[in-house]
C-alpha cells in the first residue's frame, strides 16, 4: 500500500510539472528562443522597430528566415522552368537551395523542441521578385539570391553571438557545426556565380546558355563549390 501511495505521489508530482522547463537549460533563455509573441506580430508590420532586430536574433527568427528563403528559391526555380525562360540548370540550382532551406528549417525546429522550446509558425511574406524574361536577364536574380544567402549567414552569426552572450554552449556548437561552414561556402560560391553570370551576360545568349548547360551537367551543383570548402584542400607543401 505504501508503495502504491508512493507511486501515486510521484506520478502526481511529475504530472504537475512542465517537462519542457526541465529539458530547458538556464542558458537557453527566452531571448535566445524568441523575444515574445507581441514582437512577432509587430515585426511584420514595422520592420524598422528596434525589437525587430532582437526577434531576428532568436532561434524562431532564423527559422522564419529559412522559410522565407525557401519560398524565394522555390519562386526562382519555378521561373527558370517557364518555357519563355527555359534555364533548367539554374532551376535545379535554386531547387537545391530551396530544399536545403527547408531541411535546415526542419532541423532547427526539431532542435528547438529538443531544448524545451515550442513550435510557433509565423506568416511567410510572399516574394515579389520575378526572373526577367524580356530580355532574359540573369544578373538581377543571381544578385538577389546572393544577398538572400548572405542574410542567412549574417543572421546565423548574430544568433551565434547571442548564444555566446547567454552562455549557451550547446546552441553555439549546433550553429557552428551544422550551419556556419556550409553557409560561408554557399555565399562564396554564389558570389563566384554572380561574377560568372556578369561575364557571360556581356555577350547575350551563348554565355548564359553555356553556364546553364554546365549547371545541368552537375544537376544544379555549382561546379566550383567543392573548391570553396577548406576541408577539401590538400596541403601540397613539402617539409624543408
Amino acid at each position: 500500500m505504501t508503495t502504491e501511495n508512493g507511486a501515486k505521489r510521484i506520478i502526481a508530482e511529475v504530472s504537475g510539472h512542465d517537462i519542457d522547463q526541465w529539458v530547458r537549460t538556464p542558458s537557453f533563455t527566452a531571448e535566445v528562443e524568441e523575444v515574445g509573441d507581441s514582437v512577432l506580430s509587430l515585426a511584420f508590420m514595422c520592420q524598422k522597430m528596434k525589437r525587430f532586430t532582437d526577434f531576428y536574433q532568436s532561434v524562431r527568427g532564423h527559422i522564419h528566415q529559412e522559410l522565407t528563403s525557401w519560398l524565394f528559391y522555390r519562386k526562382l526555380g519555378a521561373d527558370c522552368v517557364r518555357s519563355n525562360i527555359s534555364l533548367h540548370g539554374f532551376a535545379r540550382l535554386w531547387e537545391r537551395s530551396a530544399e536545403e532551406c527547408l531541411a535546415d528549417f526542419k532541423w532547427l525546429e526539431k532542435y528547438l523542441l529538443s531544448r524545451g522550446g515550442r513550435s510557433k509558425p509565423t506568416s511567410i511574406e510572399a516574394t515579389k521578385f520575378e526572373w526577367p524574361d524580356n530580355p532574359i536577364e540573369p544578373v538581377g536574380p543571381c544578385k538577389e539570391a546572393f544577398f538572400v544567402e548572405k542574410r542567412l549567414l549574417e543572421d546565423l552569426e548574430r544568433l551565434c553571438s547571442l548564444a555566446d552572450k547567454s552562455g549557451d554552449v550547446a546552441l553555439t556548437d549546433a550553429i557552428q557545426s551544422r550551419f556556419l561552414r556550409k553557409e560561408t561556402r554557399h555565399v562564396k560560391s554564389l558570389g563566384d556565380l554572380l561574377r560568372q553570370v556578369v561575364r557571360a551576360s556581356k555577350q547575350p545568349g551563348l554565355g548564359i546558355y553555356l553556364l546553364d548547360k554546365e549547371l545541368r551537367r552537375t544537376d544544379g551543383v555549382v561546379p566550383w563549390d567543392s573548391g570553396n570548402e577548406p576541408r577539401q584542400q590538400q596541403d601540397k607543401t613539402t617539409e624543408v
